[in-house]
C-alpha cells in the first residue's frame, strides 16, 4: 500500500452509543479509513488516544453533564501529547465561542453534525492530510462574533479584578475549578465562586467562552 493510500484510523469519541455506533457504520466501510476505537467520555477520549494512537479523533465537544469544556479539554491533552494526531470537533452546536475555544485547544475542524455523510468523509481526509477546516457557516458566524465584539472586549476587561483576571487565564489554560484552587491556594468552593463571578461579570454561560473572551482581551496568546 503506498504513503497515499495509507488507512486513517479514526477514535470516534462520543457520549452517546447510538451516535457512535451510527458514525461507526457510515465510516467503517469507507475506502482509506479504518475506526481505531470509540470512547464515551474525555477522559477515556485521551486513554485511548494514548494507546491507539489514531490519525484522526472525531470528537464531540460536549459530553458529560453537557458542558462543552469536556470535549475540548480532551482535545487541548490529545494534541499536546500527540501532535500528529487531528482531532475535528463534531457538535450539534455552532456557537461562536465553542468553536475559537476548540481553535485555541488545537482542534483542526470544527463541523456540525447535519453535515453530509460525503462531506463528513471528505473533512477526515483532509484532516488526516493536515488541512484546516471549518463549516463555512461557522466560519462566517465567528468572523461576525469577532466583529461585533472588537470594541466591547477591551472595556470589559477592566469589569473584573485582579483575582478574577487570573483566574481567567488558568480557565483559558483549561483548568479545571479543582486546579484553579490549588494553583491559587484557596478551596475548590472559592475558586468555583470566582468562576461564577467571572461568568456572570461577562455575561457568559460556559467556560469556553470565557476561555474565548480571554483571548480577545489580550490577557493570554491565542498559539
Amino acid at each position: 500500500m503506498t504513503e497515499e493510500a495509507k488507512l486513517l484510523r479514526v477514535l470516534i469519541v462520543d457520549d452517546h452509543a447510538v451516535v457512535r455506533s451510527g458514525l461507526r457504520a457510515v465510516l467503517e466501510d469507507e475506502e482509506g479509513l479504518e475506526i481505531a476505537g470509540e470512547a464515551a467520555s474525555a477522559d477515556e477520549a485521551v486513554e485511548k488516544a494514548r494507546t491507539l494512537r489514531p490519525d484522526v479523533v472525531l470528537m464531540d465537544i460536549r459530553m458529560d453533564e453537557g458542558d462543552d469544556a469536556s470535549g475540548i479539554d480532551a482535545c487541548r491533552q490529545i494534541r499536546s501529547e500527540l501532535p500528529d494526531t487531528q482531532v475535528i470537533m463534531f457538535t450539534s452546536y455552532s456557537e461562536q465561542e465553542s468553536v475559537l475555544a476548540s481553535i485555541m485547544a488545537g482542534a483542526t475542524g470544527f463541523l456540525t453534525k447535519n453535515i453530509s455523510h460525503s462531506k463528513l468523509v471528505e473533512a477526515i481526509h483532509a484532516a488526516g492530510r493536515g488541512a484546516s477546516l471549518l463549516d463555512p457557516s461557522v466560519t462566517r458566524n465567528v468572523i461576525e462574533r469577532l466583529a461585533a465584539l472588537s470594541e466591547a472586549s477591551a472595556q470589559q476587561k477592566d469589569v473584573l479584578s485582579e483575582r478574577e483576571r487570573e483566574v481567567l487565564v488558568l480557565i483559558a489554560q483549561g483548568c479545571t475549578n479543582k486546579e484553579i484552587a490549588a494553583k491559587l491556594v484557596v478551596s475548590p468552593y472559592t475558586a468555583r465562586n470566582h468562576v461564577i463571578r467571572i461568568l456572570n461579570k461577562l455575561g457568559l454561560s460556559r467556560r469556553s467562552e470565557a476561555a474565548a473572551h480571554a483571548v480577545r482581551i489580550g490577557l493570554i496568546k491565542d498559539e
